[in-house]
């Protein structure tokens, strides 16, 4: 059994960074950052360099002014032999707040180099981990934003492995409870709290926002950690500083976390669209000293300019966005200590680690595929807290994939035990029915086509629908 991490209280200034749900979005402030260190490595700043990427090398000063690097595991690499890249983004409050380390934002942007797609994919901080931080395989039970304080923090958690106790172990422990959440290898991480974020905003000199909705909070906190001020904001088009956007981004008392992300989303679109339309290199160089200790990374100088490479390449419709919450794949519970948690409806992560391996499907299966219906075996399954059954739940992930899915209805009477994959295409679906099999497995039956809708339905029989949400409960 594990042992939990000390209590401590949740931050009251929430990172700007939670929930960005535009990939390339976020790939283009990676891609900023990148411009930045390059200009640390031409104007003399080792030092600085050193400090935001400690496993940086002094022969990547050559690498990055010269040409990038293809050593095994590097992003040229990467690249050149068309492996997935997995970035892990973490967004947290940094010197002077309130548990400085906690981190709000947990995103994995998945990206696929030869056909230029990309994923982002939301993780809740209150997440339920198990976080492997201790030695002999041992691990502490904690929210998985405490991760990254753990492995920081080396006065209150001093029985951590020594693999957490370096430069880059607050990020390393991070990526090593992700890996065992979602099952993808995180090939890089990057770190960035309130202060960076401002700066970046302020060097582009401001953006612009299309603001959907008025906001109106008088309960933002004033300052670092004490206080609070009263925040509006009103609907249409308006100029942000670094301040303001970051007021923008972290409100949520009045609102909800899913507008938050909504507006971090919005947030983080105007920095891609401020970036791309500036040479951001002389007004980046501005920020060398100020994000010395503000922004850490995984990340080596010689995997930036393949990075900004590959950013460039990606188009919005190649871009996906997935949260994962209590509308699909989690639940809201309390830990034994009384904390308000979310725990996954698979214990096991056998669900999520299926549906991330999946994502980005070719291209081409994309551009051609066929409409199809998701449709529950059984009207006997539904999930908990309202989320609906597994059908709604897998149409609308796979929606947020790019397939065009649509949720069927099940007849009262249905007892399926196996998957079916009904085709009613003629032919004409030959590579969405495979790739559904693929990912639902089942039986694929060729039918009449039908007078009206999808020509192909996904029948979840209980093969898929119990490994998939193994306690369902009965309507």
């Amino acid at each position: 059994m594990g042992a939990q991490p000390r209590r401590r209280r949740a931050s009251a200034a929430l990172g700007p960074m939670r929930g960005w749900y535009y990939a390339r979005a976020t790939v283009a402030v990676i891609a900023g950052m990148a411009l930045l260190l390059a200009g640390l490595l031409v104007f003399r700043v080792w030092s600085v360099i050193h400090a935001i990427s400690p496993r940086a090398q002094p022969a990547d000063l050559v690498t990055l002014v010269h040409a990038q690097s293809d050593e095994p595991g590097s992003v040229g690499w990467k690249v050149k032999h068309d492996q997935r890249i997995n970035i892990l983004l973490l967004g947290y409050g940094g010197p002077g707040h309130d548990g400085p380390y906690l981190t709000d934002s947990i995103m994995l942007v998945s990206i696929r180099p030869s056909s230029h797609q990309a994923i982002m994919i939301s993780l809740p901080r209150d997440l339920w981990v198990k976080i492997p931080a201790l030695p002999k395989n041992r691990f502490m039970l904690g929210k998985l934003n405490s991760a990254y304080a753990i492995g920081m923090d080396h006065a209150d958690y001093p029985n951590v492995r020594s693999d957490w106790k370096t430069a880059t172990g607050g990020g390393d422990l991070v990526a090593a409870t992700v890996s065992q959440i979602t099952g993808q290898p995180i090939d890089y991480w990057v770190g960035v709290d309130f202060k960076a974020f401002r700066d970046v905003v302020d060097a582009l000199g401001g953006v612009r926002v299309d603001v959907p909705t008025s906001l109106d909070d008088p309960y933002f906190p004033r300052g670092e950690t004490t206080g609070m001020m009263h925040v509006h904001i009103d609907a249409g088009w308006q100029p942000f500083d670094g301040e303001r956007a970051l007021e923008y981004a972290r409100s949520r008392e009045t609102t909800s976390d899913f507008d938050r992300s909504r507006r971090q989303q919005l947030i983080m679109l105007a920095v891609r669209q401020r970036v791309f339309s500036l040479n951001a290199v002389p007004r980046m160089l501005s920020l060398l000293g100020a994000l010395q200790d503000n922004v850490r990374t995984s990340l080596r100088p010689a995997d930036l300019r393949p990075l900004v490479e590959l950013a460039g390449q990606i188009k919005d419709q190649d871009i996906r966005r997935v949260s994962i919450d209590t509308s699909n794949l989690l639940r809201s519970g309390y830990s034994s200590n009384g904390q308000y948690v979310l725990e996954p409806l698979d214990p096991s992560y056998g669900a999520l680690h299926r549906y991330i391996a999946m994502a980005l499907p070719d291209r081409s299966t994309l551009t051609r595929q066929t409409p199809f219906s998701v449709q529950d075996g059984s009207r006997r399954y539904w999930l908990p807290y309202g989320v609906g059954t597994p059908a709604s739940v897998m149409t609308t992930l796979l929606q947020a994939e790019g397939w065009q899915a649509t949720l069927a209805p099940a007849p009262a009477a249905q007892r399926v035990a196996q998957t079916q994959i009904l085709d009613g295409s003629g032919g004409r679906a030959v590579a969405t029915v495979a790739w559904l099999q693929s990912y639902f497995g089942g039986v694929i039956t060729l039918v009449p086509a039908p007078a009206g809708g999808p020509s192909v339905t996904v029948v979840l029989g209980s093969d898929f629908t119990l490994k998939t949400f193994p306690a369902p409960t009965t309507s």
